[in-house]
């Protein structure tokens, strides 16, 4: 049943002062005039480009009942000294009137993928609510809470961590009975400083939990391991020892392997590099844990509902679009696949920078290099101003032809001289790097011949 809320209620939630009518009713939250509903409430948010105050009027000619504000300028209005902090204490107040329960997910990489498998597990017994997209933050995670409402028994809640204090403020906000933390490793340094930063910050989602609660715990990483065992909840274990364990991986075909974990025996499942086969595992022990039947065709939609790498031809070659965002752990992991899906074909790396690394930027981009020359890719194109790091680690390690570039467009020219038909191609880098125009000046130039 969908819920129901006065707007008494939310003004003394909100410590606001009401203008207009204390019995208003409304039944849902919007912070965008152009996705609202009849009998939303609206929140104008301040913004680095448009002010919500901006769109009030518009907000109410369009359904709204309400509108929360800064400043008092309407009627029927809420006003507050901070929207943003009004609609996470709202959020909270909502959470504790459900009876449902909230899985949270954080990591260094693998979120998204991780909550579309485990929502898909949870589906098939319950009725879930997960994060949209990647509505992680302070206020992705109130505005994925309120869609959740009387009938709902999970909310499978993706929480990201940009600064120190991030992961316990969205806690205190979603209050999860259970969660995980998919990996810790190198990202987000510039804020959180190392990563031992990123573990202390991480962690608050296994400390949280009440004593009552689960805590999935990453036996493949050492600092998933060092949490687990300064927590009250009970812990249940996966990866390469403990409850849920890999035991084997066959390549069956260029999108398909067939693994063997214990104890559930052989699955079939996507092609992927080892730290995304970590997820899958993670999501079967939470089918064990609350009884569930595996799937082994919906965990392979959930995957490719996640679309973080999508694979298709281009032309002649094939391409790997993993333009979405990079960090160390996420760097490995593409590379890792380009060396399972391409055997025995040409392989090539166009990588950009790995944004946010702070102090670190080129020990890690070094790092990288030499990840690559590892990884056996033939050529490998450069685009950023940590280049000539990542050059340095891959000339270290064999690679022979290694190019830099400054613009897009001639990353796309050179591919079109350069690369043999059938070249597997990996494009990847931070968001900031926009590394999808390779892809879209190469699409271009293709067409054009």
């Amino acid at each position: 049943m969908p819920w129901k809320y006065r707007l008494g209620d939310l003004s003394r939630v909100v410590s606001g002062k009401l203008n207009g009518d204390k019995d208003i009713e409304f039944t849902g939250v919007c912070i965008d005039t152009r996705t609202i509903q009849q009998g939303d409430i609206f929140f104008a948010l301040p913004g680095t480009k448009v002010d919500g105050h901006q769109f009030v009027q518009e907000a109410l000619k369009k359904g709204a009942v309400a509108v929360v504000v800064t400043k008092e300028s309407v009627i029927p209005s809420v006003c507050v000294k901070d929207t943003l902090r009004a609609i996470q204490m709202f959020a909270r107040w909502h959470r504790t009137n459900l009876k449902a329960q909230v899985f949270a997910i954080t990591g260094s990489c693998g979120k998204t993928t991780t909550k579309e498998l485990i929502s898909s597990i949870l589906s098939k017994k319950y009725k879930i609510v997960a994060s949209k997209g990647n509505l992680n933050n302070e206020l992705g995670c109130p505005l994925s809470l309120l869609q959740m409402d009387e009938d709902t028994d999970w909310g499978v809640i993706e929480m990201g961590a940009g600064k120190p204090g991030d992961i316990a403020e969205l806690c205190t906000i979603a209050y999860p009975e259970e969660s995980v933390i998919t990996t810790i490793a190198p990202a987000h340094l510039e804020r959180l400083g190392s990563l031992e930063g990123v573990a202390k910050e991480k962690s608050n989602i296994a400390k949280c939990l009440p004593p009552w609660g689960y805590f999935y715990v990453n036996m493949d990483n050492p600092y998933c391991v060092s949490i687990g065992k300064h927590i009250v909840a009970n812990k249940i274990y996966y990866g390469g020892k403990g409850d849920i364990r890999l035991q084997s991986v066959r390549i069956l075909s260029s999108d398909k392997m067939e693994v063997e974990i214990e104890p559930v025996g052989k699955l079939q499942l996507p092609l992927c590099s080892q730290s995304i086969l970590s997820n899958f595992l993670l999501a079967i022990a939470v089918s064990l844990k609350h009884q569930i039947p595996l799937d082994e065709q919906m965990l392979t939609e959930a995957f490719y509902r996640a679309g973080r790498i999508k694979t298709y031809p281009l032309g002649p070659f094939t391409i790997i679009d993993d333009c979405y965002n990079a960090n160390p752990a996420s760097m490995k992991s593409a590379l890792e696949y380009l060396e399972m899906v391409a055997r025995p074909g040409f392989r090539c790396a166009v990588l950009g920078d790995m944004l946010e690394l702070g102090s670190d930027s080129d020990k890690y981009h070094y790092l990288l290099g030499k990840q690559v020359g590892e990884s056996g890719v033939d050529i490998l194109f450069l685009y950023g101003n940590y280049s000539k790091e990542v050059e340095k680690g891959a000339l270290e390690t064999g690679i022979k032809s290694v190019m830099a570039f400054s613009h897009h467009e001639e990353i796309a020219e050179k591919i079109i001289k350069k690369f043999p038909p059938q070249s597997w191609i990996l494009v990847k880098g931070s968001r900031g790097m926009t590394m999808e125009k390779v892809i879209q000046y190469l699409k271009e130039k293709i067409m054009k011949e």
